[in-house]
C-alpha cells in the first residue's frame, strides 16, 4: 500500500480547513460578518465532510481498496474531532451531551451525502441500474 494518496487527500483537506479557519479569524477581526458567515459555513462543510472530501482530494473512490479505506477511516476520526470543535465553539465554547452525539451523526450524514452526490454526478447509479 502506498501512502501517497491518503497523505495527499488528508493533507489537502486539512489545508483547506486551515484556510477556512484562518479566514474566519481574519473576518471576525475585521468585523466582516458576511465573510465570517461564509468562513463558518466552509468550516462546517469541511469538518463534517472531511472523509468524503479527503477521498476526492486524494483521487480515490469510496470502495477502491486499502488506501481509500485508510483515508476514509482517518478522515472520519479527524472530521469528528474538527466537527466537535466547531460545535464546541458554536455552543459558546462549552461541551454539552448533544455535541458528542451530534458530531458523529453530522460527519456520517454529510460525508454520505457528498459521496452520493459524487457517485450520481459520475454516473455510477446509471451503470448500476443497467446491470
Amino acid at each position: 500500500m502506498s501512502w501517497t494518496k491518503p497523505v495527499l487527500g488528508i493533507g489537502a483537506t486539512g489545508l483547506a480547513f486551515a484556510a477556512a479557519f484562518a479566514l474566519h479569524v481574519v473576518a471576525g477581526a475585521l468585523g466582516w460578518a458576511w465573510l465570517f458567515g461564509v468562513a463558518v459555513v466552509l468550516i462546517y462543510l469541511l469538518a463534517t465532510g472531511f472523509p468524503a472530501i479527503a477521498l476526492w482530494a486524494g483521487g480515490m473512490r469510496y470502495r477502491e481498496g486499502s488506501e481509500a479505506r485508510l483515508t476514509y477511516t482517518l478522515g472520519t476520526i479527524i472530521g469528528m474531532g474538527l466537527t466537535l470543535g466547531a460545535l464546541w465553539a458554536t455552543n459558546d465554547r462549552s461541551f454539552g451531551t448533544w455535541t458528542f452525539v451530534l458530531a458523529p451523526v453530522l460527519v456520517a450524514l454529510v460525508s454520505a451525502l457528498l459521496l452520493t452526490l459524487r457517485a450520481w454526478r459520475e454516473g455510477e447509479f446509471a451503470r448500476a441500474q443497467a446491470r
